[in-house]
């Protein structure tokens, strides 16, 4: 059943990607230039991807975020990228920024 959105809950998706764009970029920023920036209380969706340095997994998580503000509002928010399968509600509020299905993540996963 495709995912249907009032102008309200886009408003309030468009608020959360927007705040935690910030938050990621704050923190890529801080960590550029060399200053003290947390990265323990940011969990990353590439977190489960091996040799990343911090600052390449603050990049593809704003990229990700990025990515979410442009499908937002469009046929493509609310499936995965990947198979075009429809990522459950629950997932997209709770991150929003969530371009893949579990089944599609679990085999990127797989390739690593």
């Amino acid at each position: 059943m495709p995912i249907t959105l009032t102008p309200g809950h886009i408003n309030r998706l468009r608020r959360d990607l927007a705040r935690k764009g910030m938050e990621v970029n704050g923190k890529l920023t801080r960590l550029l230039a060399n200053m003290n920036a947390r990265l323990l209380d940011l969990k990353t969706p590439d977190e489960q991807k091996p040799g990343l340095r911090p600052e390449e997994k603050l990049r593809r998580y704003l990229d990700k975020i990025i990515a979410a503000q442009r499908r937002l509002g469009t046929e493509g928010w609310g499936k995965c990228v990947t198979c075009q399968a429809e990522i459950p509600q629950a997932q997209l509020d709770d991150s929003p920024w969530k371009a893949e299905c579990d089944r599609c993540l679990a085999d990127e996963g797989a390739l690593f």
